[in-house]
Order: C-alpha cells, then sequence, then structure tokens
C-alpha cells in the first residue's frame, strides 16, 4: 500500500510537473495547450485560442500576436507544434501517474496493483470495478468504495455516461457551476462578466433544488389529478353498467307491458266475437223461425195451386160445382199468400266497432308517449309518468275503493262528516263515548276497513292540509298512551307518508326516509297487496314509496292531522 507521505521522487516529479505548466500554458486560456501552433514571432498558443482572439479583434490591418504585438500583413500559415504537442501528452501521463500514487494514498488501496485493462465507463479508473459515479472535480469514474471519500469532501457526482466535456462551459472550458435563471442555460463563473451580466444567476446546486421542489410540485399536482380522474373514471363506468341494468330492466319491463297488453287486445276482442257471436245466433235463430213458418205457407199455398189447377182442368161442371163450396173453404183455411213482406233487417255492430276503435286509440297514445319519451324503470321501481297514470286507472277500475271512517276511533278533537269520508282537526273536544279503539292523545283516526288478504287501491285527498300522516296500521296498534306504540310511523306496526314544512318523509318503525316529491300534490294514492307484501305508495303520476312487511294482520286505512282547521278526506271514485 502506498503511504500516505510523498516520496522524494514523487517531491520531484511534482517540481518538474510544476515548472513545465508555466512552459506548456496557454497564455490566452491559462490551461495546457491543445493542439499548440507557433506564429514566426516564436511564440506560441491554442489554434482555437488564437482563432478566437483574432476573429473577436476583427483586425483590420492583419493578424497580431496576442503576446509581442507583432502584426502580420497576412494570415500565417498555422501547423501544429509537435514538440509542444508531445511535451503536454507526457505531462498529462507524469500528472496521471502521480493523481495515482495520490489517489492510492488518499484511498488506502494499491490502485496500480489493482488497475486492469481496458476501462471504460461502465468501470471504476481507479480498480475497474462496475462505476457508480464520476466525480467532476477530479474527473475520474469511481465505483462504490472508491467514492466514499469523494462524498465526503462534498464533490459533484453525476452518472458514469455523463460527458465531461457536456458539463464544460462552451466559450471558457470551465466546469459549469452556475445557473442563469433570466436564460435558462448553465454557464461557469467567468460567464458572469459577459453576457450574463446582472443577470439573475445562483449555483446549480440551488437552480436543481427549486426546480425540484417545481416539479415535485406538479407531480403532486398530477398524482391529484389522476386520482380525480381515476375516481370520474370509475363514476363513469359505474354508470355504464348502471345503464346498462337500467337498460335490462326496462326492455324487461317493456316486454311485460307488451304481453299484458297483447293479453288486454286479446281479451278485448275475444270478449267483442263473443257478443258478435251472441247477437249473430239470436238473429240467425229469429230467422230459422222466420224460413220455417214461409215454407209452411209456401207448401199451402203449393198444394192450393195443385187443387185449383185440378179443379179447372180436370173436373166437369156439375163435380166442379158439387166441390166448389168445399175448395173455397180449404183455401180461406190456408195462410193468406198475400202477407206482407218481411223487412230485411242487418245486425248492428255499430257499439262493437266503437269499442275497438276505441281500444285501437289507446294503443296508439300509449305508443305516441313511449315514442316521445321512452319508459325507464330501475330498481326503485320509477316509471314514465304517463305508465304509472295509466297503472292507477287501471287500479282503480280493478282495486279501487272508498273506505269510510270509523268514529269510534278518532280523537275527539277529530270531526268526521256524516258520509263518513273526511276528518277535520278542532281546537275543542267533543263528546264522544269512550271506546277501546278511540286515540287519546294523539290526533288519529281510522277507516271502519281492515285488510288481511287480497289487493286493495284508494286514494286521499289532502289539499285541506299541510301538516298530515297518511298511510296504514295494524288493528292491535295502541291506542291509549302517549308514546311512540301509538303514533303513526313510529313502531313496528304502522307505515305512513308524513307532510311538515313541505318536506315529506316515508316512517315505519321510528325510522324515516326522506322522499322527492314535485310540486305539491292534492292527491296521493295507496295501492295494498297483502300477499305480496308490499305498501306502495303514489303522488300524482309518481310512486313515491314502497314499504314492505307481513300485512296479513288486518291493518286498516289510517289519518293523522296535525293543525287545527285542516281536514283530509278519503276519494271517491
Amino acid at each position: 500500500m502506498a503511504s500516505s507521505s510523498s516520496s522524494p521522487s514523487s517531491s520531484s516529479s511534482s517540481s518538474v510537473i510544476g515548472d513545465s505548466l508555466d512552459e506548456l500554458t496557454c497564455p490566452v486560456c491559462l490551461e495546457l495547450y491543445k493542439e499548440p501552433i507557433t506564429l514566426p514571432c516564436g511564440h506560441s498558443f491554442c489554434c482555437v485560442c488564437l482563432e478566437k482572439r483574432w476573429k473577436s479583434r476583427e483586425e483590420v490591418a492583419g493578424c497580431v500576436c496576442p503576446n509581442c504585438l507583432e502584426v502580420f500583413a497576412q494570415k500565417p500559415k498555422l501547423k501544429k507544434n509537435v514538440i509542444i504537442a508531445n511535451l503536454v501528452e507526457k505531462l498529462k501521463k507524469t500528472e496521471f501517474e502521480l493523481g495515482v500514487e495520490a489517489l492510492d494514498a488518499e484511498h488506502g488501496v494499491n490502485v496500480k496493483k489493482e488497475m486492469k485493462p481496458g476501462g471504460t465507463e461502465s468501470y471504476c479508473d481507479l480498480c475497474n470495478g462496475e462505476a457508480a459515479k464520476r466525480c467532476l472535480p477530479c474527473e475520474i469514474i469511481c465505483c462504490v468504495q472508491h467514492l466514499k471519500l469523494h462524498r465526503q469532501k462534498g464533490h459533484r457526482l453525476v452518472e458514469p455516461g455523463v460527458k465531461i466535456e457536456e458539463l464544460r462551459c462552451n466559450e471558457h472550458g470551465k466546469p459549469m457551476q452556475l445557473y442563469c435563471k433570466d436564460d435558462g442555460s448553465l454557464m461557469c463563473l467567468m460567464c458572469t462578466g459577459g453576457q450574463h451580466q446582472n443577470h439573475n444567476v445562483v449555483a446549480m446546486e440551488i437552480a436543481h433544488a427549486e426546480a425540484k421542489d417545481i416539479l415535485d410540485e406538479k407531480h403532486a399536482r398530477v398524482s391529484q389529478s389522476m386520482q380525480s380522474m381515476t375516481s370520474q373514471l370509475q363514476q363513469v363506468q359505474e354508470e355504464e353498467e348502471q345503464t346498462q341494468q337500467s337498460g335490462r330492466v326496462a326492455e324487461d319491463m317493456l316486454e311485460e307491458r307488451r304481453r299484458e297488453a297483447c293479453q288486454f287486445v286479446n281479451e278485448s276482442v275475444d270478449l267483442m266475437k263473443s257478443h258478435i257471436n251472441k247477437s249473430k245466433m239470436e238473429k240467425l235463430s229469429l230467422l230459422g223461425k222466420q224460413r220455417e213458418k214461409l215454407e209452411q205457407q209456401m207448401e199451402s199455398l203449393r198444394e192450393g195451386k195443385v187443387t185449383l189447377q185440378t179443379a179447372i182442368q180436370e173436373l166437369e161442371a156439375s163435380s166442379f160445382l158439387q166441390g166448389c163450396k168445399d175448395l173455397l173453404k180449404r183455401l180461406e183455411s190456408m195462410s193468406d199468400f198475400k202477407s206482407a213482406k218481411t223487412p230485411l233487417t242487418v245486425l248492428d255492430f255499430s257499439k262493437e266497432e266503437k269499442n275497438l276503435d276505441v281500444l285501437v286509440k289507446l294503443n296508439k297514445d300509449f305508443l305516441e308517449k313511449i315514442q316521445k319519451g321512452l319508459v325507464t324503470s330501475s330498481e326503485g321501481s320509477v316509471k314514465h309518468p304517463e305508465v304509472v297514470k295509466m297503472d292507477r286507472i287501471k287500479l282503480r277500475s280493478l282495486h279501487g275503493q272508498t273506505p269510510s271512517l270509523d268514529p269510534n276511533t278518532a280523537l275527539p278533537a277529530i270531526v268526521i262528516s256524516q258520509d263518513l269520508r273526511t276528518a277535520t282537526l278542532t281546537e275543542t273536544e267533543h263528546p264522544y263515548p269512550e271506546h277501546p279503539d278511540r286515540f287519546y292523545f294523539h290526533p288519529q283516526v281510522l277507516s271502519t276497513e281492515s285488510f288481511s288478504s287480497g289487493r286493495h287501491y284508494w286514494e286521499v285527498d289532502v289539499n285541506l292540509s299541510r301538516y298530515f300522516k297518511i298511510g296504514i296500521c295494524c288493528n292491535s296498534m295502541g291506542r291509549k298512551g302517549p308514546g311512540n306504540a301509538c303514533r303513526l310511523g313510529e313502531n313496528p306496526k304502522s307505515w305512513c307518508i308524513r307532510k311538515f314544512k313541505s318536506q315529506y318523509t316515508a316512517w315505519h318503525n321510528n325510522q324515516w326516509t326522506f322522499l322527492f316529491v314535485p310540486g305539491n300534490p292534492e292527491r296521493f294514492g295507496f295501492l295494498l297487496d297483502c300477499e305480496a307484501g308490499e305498501f306502495k305508495c303514489f303522488a300524482d303520476s309518481h310512486v313515491l314509496h314502497v314499504f314492505r312487511g307481513d300485512f296479513t294482520d288486518h291493518v286498516k286505512p289510517a289519518f293523522g292531522i296535525y293543525a287545527a282547521g285542516e281536514s283530509i278526506q278519503f276519494c271517491s271514485f
């Protein structure tokens, strides 16, 4: 291993190198000659330095030696000074050997012993091991082991593949250590006095740190944008899936509608055909009887005609006269062959034709409404308003009824109309008789009817009420107490729609769901399907909410009125 102290030979070599540096240094760039040339006056310069000097001076009288200022009328022919060039190469070689010895002492290894031939950018210049970084001040490539001291000294390190020439100033050949913010370019220390004078110049490391901070901020923003975009993409994908599902549900619903429409048309046509066939058979029966009567009359007339012909042609005068009296009596007993002509009547099917026209028009109107706005359906059973309207018309005709209020259940402050359809809350109590079904704390009233099977549809007019509850409750729901057990929608035995301050909610078992109700509907519809376990609520042409539960226990329609002077009533169909 080489010692850290310099040997005599190395000291003498260093002295030789120091003396040679002055003789082999270009007086223009103050560095070792690069392609040295010698002018006729005997002074030597770097070829590039001399050319730049002459070009920058733009001498009109000729070329001037930068050292002795001798003027040459014509530009001398520049030839390479081979002797100086060889001396420079030998000096560089000596410097490298001394540098290796110094590195040998600095790194604590025998560099010469570990050197291997064929070192490249992929290998360490000291041991030919795998390259890690290039040290710019030392201009060598180091492995991880030899890089430690350079890191400790704060040397600038770059990737092994970076060319040192690329990190030097093209104009001055010095290492680029500064960054001009105004021009956005790298520069050396000598550039500060040139075109970059008075510019905003910072150290390269500071510029690198600032640029890195900006890029880190941009990276964070890009990452945030990507995250937001990913969320939006996920939402779009979810909407695509929901659209696919909604489309399938809508198609299935339309197929069901088509089957229902076809069934309705078939049943209607069959019914009209049955009416037509019945009328036809009745008419044919009547015509058959008329035909038989006419055939009998025809036969009597035929017999009379034959008798008359025989009497006229064959009988003698005496025989004719003797039988003429009897023949006239026989003719009088026959049907009158001069009977009035029976008018021909045609069956009247105008009623069936009108019914068929109505059926065709209904289907045409329904088709036009579907074409104007496609019928949609989702898991929430959302339908086109026209479909809901037709459903409600059908429900009225098939399952519609008008319940009556039970005065024995009304709070004493509630007045029931004589037709038992309207309930009004007053500010005074009325002397109702005590009854086990009566509410004594809550302004509520039930219907007389109770349901435990089948399908039942009714409608409620709330035009005169701003704060109410309408729904159903089990007949076994509490009546006497002030607690939730006796209040509509706040126990397991009641289901209702509530309106308060223009907001609508669905209540059951003291749990509520906010409802979107467009406008301010004056009428609500309710369909109770006991077997299906559904209690469906309508508002105008919208399905508001669907309650699901066990409705096989006896349940009754129910009102709750909470503002004095307001009324609720059952609608009649």
